[in-house]
């Protein structure tokens, strides 16, 4: 199957609506979209890992804390994803909020550093459409926002989807808030 690849437009669309848009953030990237989504104006993201299928897990991590996206949830015939997340260097998890749902989806004290926490659901929302500069509509795009919070620092993210024509969204990127 062919995989969708981003252009700069749908990326732009896609990050319009995200609250922390001008936030710096370290994301794995599919292969094919990450000169896409490191070239997009006004989004800093730097892809420090890509992946080549979606049928392999993918994770990125911050000093104290690590995102985990399996891959049965890298592909979606939904409109939700379940996260994993670990605290790093001896911190401890404290809470972690669905940002498209503005809710709390889990709340306690997790201080296992070797194991992942697993959490849902993680609502997707749909970006707003986006273009070509010769007018030709991108794949749709979603994108599953949380807000991780450690007992040292709070972190933002997102999982970003583009819709295939099997009518499945499929991941292009895993981002962690750089902080």
């Amino acid at each position: 199957m062919r995989y969708m690849i981003l252009g700069a437009a749908l990326v732009a669309g896609a990050f319009a609506a995200t609250p922390a848009a001008a936030a710096k953030y370290k994301c794995n990237c599919y292969k094919d979209a990450k000169a896409s989504l490191e070239a997009s104006e006004g989004q800093n993201i730097n892809c420090v890992d890509t992946y080549t299928k979606h049928n392999e897990s993918s994770s990125v991590k911050e000093k104290y804390l690590k995102v985990y996206v399996d891959s049965d949830n890298k592909v979606q015939g939904d409109n939700d994803a379940t996260i994993r997340f670990r605290p790093r260097d001896g911190r401890c998890l404290l809470a972690v909020y669905d940002g498209n749902a503005s809710t709390i989806r889990w709340g306690g004290v997790y201080c296992n550093n070797d194991s992942y926490k697993k959490i849902k659901p993680f609502n997707f929302e749909k970006q707003p459409a986006a273009y070509t500069p010769s007018g030709v509509k991108m794949p749709d795009t979603y994108t599953a926002t949380y807000k991780a919070e450690t007992d040292s620092k709070h972190y933002k993210g997102f999982l970003l989807f583009t819709k295939a024509a099997d009518d499945k969204k499929y991941m292009q990127a895993v981002c962690i808030e750089d902080r």
